[in-house]
């Protein structure tokens, strides 16, 4: 299955620490259905060097896909992952390297970002990764467009603001040579539509089955291939067994007729001039807003906010879309490019919502790459201004998750466009949405269902795929009804259900249906179910753990990141704005022989008493001698002493716990023992705030620690910490301190 893949035939890429790239090459098969697609991605990894490694690969998937099956193969051998909770997941990854054991874990780490981490990759290696994910079909009018993200642009700003931890960022590198080999089959009463690739070259081959585009190229921009109905597309609906019941999906594409009346409006376009817009993007972005400009009416009002490191409105306020105005937008458009530097697309964002006319409906017209990190706060103060945002995302490397959840959370719209794409369609079909409102839904089901999605009808715009899930007891016969009043009209649109069903005791329509029900969900009952139906999300991710024969003899993997290829058509800009990254975790030391669980008569114990730290040895007494702040110092230094004679190990005994009261069998002192015992009472968790301590001794203390075994789990372990789990928040963050201050 990977000969295309597996003897890439190019020079073997060194980072910059002279070890050798583990990604050997990406294949990607594809398969469109009438109902949705489903998408199999192939990851081979090769160890080339004569040590063992991690290797790290952050990429992107569509923002909406579900993904469904994880497979590794190692030595020949297949394997299944599992799904656990995000935490539980990563504890027990780290756990596994830090064993010897290989293991591969796959997450979601922000909106349509994944990371593969493959663990103990050993000398001469070979690892194939196969996860696979489906998509419904959403149409745009008559135009269907599959899109499979191959690359991540430079972004402006700190990953760690959006929850990414440091050897998950993201890293370009000029040199990098991704290959990717895929292929795409187009079934169905698709195969009779155009099908067209405007972002590769193909070959393209009609088969019995099908339309198959095949292309051998790089993983330097995303694949777009775009299906055009010759006819207005017709409601689909599909039935799958879940459990004891079944779980029905309803497609449909309203057609509102006849345009409808819109009311005045405030409309700001906000234009991307940053560095990473230079090239195609800015001029296809000139060409369409000009284009634009004739779709305002006289009474609407209008602004035109240009954004990079600042913000430059045209007008300090919008002003009515009368020509004198709009010639002066027209003279603005026609000298635009893409020269303000960075992306403060919030700053942006935030002027908009300041200025605009509070009587006046306010829509956002934002194009723009979307190359930004950005945190939660982001989309909710989108929220809070009550307007509509419609994103055009253009280019080859779209940050194609911030800008759909961004739309898709103020009741708008996103749109994306390569540089061979039409911009002025996409913006024409923005102009459309916007000057037509929204209309509320409601959908009825032929039965009455255990639970639907969405909870509440969602807007509907013309000529837009909007899908629907309902569960029932039992398989509901019938049909579906979407009725919807619009400009006081009332319409309607029927799907019936079909008798036929998959039924598969949890099919993959039942997977899909309730990881849209718990996306944005951050509960406890949503991580239940996505573990439950074996379902990726930011609560959950894939595991699996092979155990190695010679575990106790494999040191810490060395880290190496898989570097993404700079984007295609960026005209060299792709390194300004890459956001720096701290330098990997130093390797771990030498591998000593593998002890049993901590006993009277183990190694770890015979060095506690060594350094004169053991339970027994009058150094904790229960009075609390040692809580005066020198004795408590010299108690630190027994315990720093107790901790640099570990060896591996032991080390790995320490680690294995991750806990407080294996910090005390080491010597902790009484008083510092009480004070995290309180901090964890508080709800800091355990195995994090273990290593927080053993990360602020190492950083006060590196003399004493820093050539120690057990420096090397210290910063491999903090620097795995999520970004808001690396410091402690107030009031616990205080005590934290206080315990340092006093030894």
């Amino acid at each position: 299955m990977m000969d295309s893949i597996a003897n890439p035939g190019f020079a073997i890429l060194k980072n910059k620490a002279g070890g050798a790239v583990p990604l050997a090459g990406i294949d990607v098969k594809a398969r469109i259905g009438d109902v949705f697609s489903r998408t199999v991605v192939t990851q081979l990894y090769e160890n080339r060097e004569e040590i063992n490694i991690e290797a790290v690969y952050t990429f992107p998937l569509p923002s909406e896909a579900i993904l469904l099956e994880f497979t590794v193969t190692i030595d020949g051998r297949v394997r299944r992952g599992e799904v656990m909770k995000k935490r539980q997941a990563q504890r027990a990854y780290e756990n596994a390297v830090e064993q010897g054991n290989t293991a591969a874990m796959l997450e979601e780490i922000g909106d349509g970002l994944y990371s593969m981490n493959i663990g103990n990759i050993l000398a001469g290696q070979k690892i194939e990764i196969s996860f696979s994910y489906s998509e419904f079909n959403i149409w745009n009018g008559h135009l269907l467009r599959f899109c499979m993200p191959s690359v991540i642009a430079p972004r402006y700003g700190d990953p760690a603001s959006a929850g990414i931890s440091e050897h998950q960022t993201p890293v370009t590198s000029p040199d990098a040579v991704n290959r990717l080999s895929w292929s795409v089959l187009v079934t169905g009463e698709l195969a009779g539509c155009a099908v067209t690739c405007p972002t590769h070259q193909v070959r393209t081959l009609r088969q019995e089955d099908g339309i198959l585009l095949k292309s051998d190229s790089f993983a330097d921009r995303d694949l777009v291939v775009e299906i055009r109905a010759h006819r207005d597309p017709v409601p689909y609906a599909a039935l799958g067994r879940d459990g004891d019941g079944y779980v029905a999906a309803v497609a449909i594409t309203p057609d509102f007729g006849e345009e409808l009346e819109s009311s005045r409006r405030d409309v700001d376009i906000i234009i991307d001039c940053s560095g990473s817009m230079s090239g195609q993007s800015i001029q296809q972005a000139r060409s369409a807003l000009i284009h634009i400009l004739s779709q305002l009416k006289p009474l609407d009002c209008f602004n035109i906010i240009r954004f990079g490191s600042r913000i430059v409105p045209l007008f300090d306020r919008p002003v009515p879309a009368e020509e004198e105005y709009l010639q002066q937008a027209r003279a603005l458009l026609e000298r635009l490019e893409a020269d303000l530097g960075g992306t403060e697309i919030a700053a942006a964002l935030d002027s908009a919502y300041a200025s605009h006319n509070s009587e006046l409906h306010h829509d956002i017209l934002l194009i723009t790459d979307g190359q930004v990190y950005v945190s939660d706060d982001f989309y909710e103060r989108a929220i809070r201004s009550g307007s509509r945002i419609f994103a055009v995302g253009v280019g080859n490397a779209v940050s194609e998750g911030i800008l759909r959840r961004l739309s898709n959370v103020t009741g708008g719209k996103a749109e994306f466009v390569t540089p061979n794409e039409s911009m002025a369609e996409k913006i024409v079909r923005h102009f459309q949405r916007m000057c037509c409102p929204a209309a509320a839904s409601e959908i009825r089901w032929p039965a009455e269902a255990d639970w639907i999605w969405p909870e509440n009808g969602p807007r509907l715009f013309h000529g837009d795929t909007s899908v629907f899930f309902a569960r029932f007891g039992r398989k509901p016969e019938g049909a579906a009804e979407l009725k919807t009043l619009a400009s006081e009209k009332s319409l309607s649109w029927t799907s019936e259900l079909p008798a036929s069903a998959d039924e598969t005791e949890c099919s993959d329509l039942a997977r899909m249906a309730v990881r849209r029900r718990i996306a944005g969900s951050d509960t406890d009952e949503s991580a239940v179910l996505a573990v439950k139906y074996r379902l990726v999300s930011p609560l959950t991710s894939y595991i699996l753990v092979e155990e190695n024969a010679d575990s106790q003899n494999i040191p810490l993997p060395e880290l190496r990141t898989v570097p993404q290829m700079p984007p295609a058509g960026m005209m060299g800009v792709a390194m300004c704005c890459q956001s720096l990254a701290v330098p990997p975790s130093p390797p771990g030391m030498g591998m000593m022989n593998m002890m049993g669980m901590m006993g009277m008569n183990s190694p770890m114990f015979s060095a506690m008493k060594k350094a004169g730290s053991s339970p027994d040895s009058g150094n904790r007494s229960a009075s609390g001698a040692n809580s005066s702040g020198g004795d408590l110092q010299v108690h630190f230094y027994q315990l720093l002493d107790t901790l640099s004679s570990l060896d591996e190990a032991q080390v790995r005994e320490l680690f294995r716990e991750r806990s407080i009261d294996a910090l005390a069998r080491m010597g902790l002192p009484k008083l510092g023992e009480a004070r995290l015992r309180l901090i964890a009472s508080r709800g800091a968790d355990e195995s994090v705030l273990f290593i927080l301590f053993l990360n602020r001794l190492l950083e006060t203390k590196s003399g004493e620690l820093g050539g120690a075994p057990v420096a090397a789990y210290i910063s491999r372990a903090f620097s795995r910490l999520a970004p808001d789990e690396q410091k402690l928040k107030d009031p616990e963050a205080g005590l934290f301190d206080e315990l340092f201050a006093s030894c």
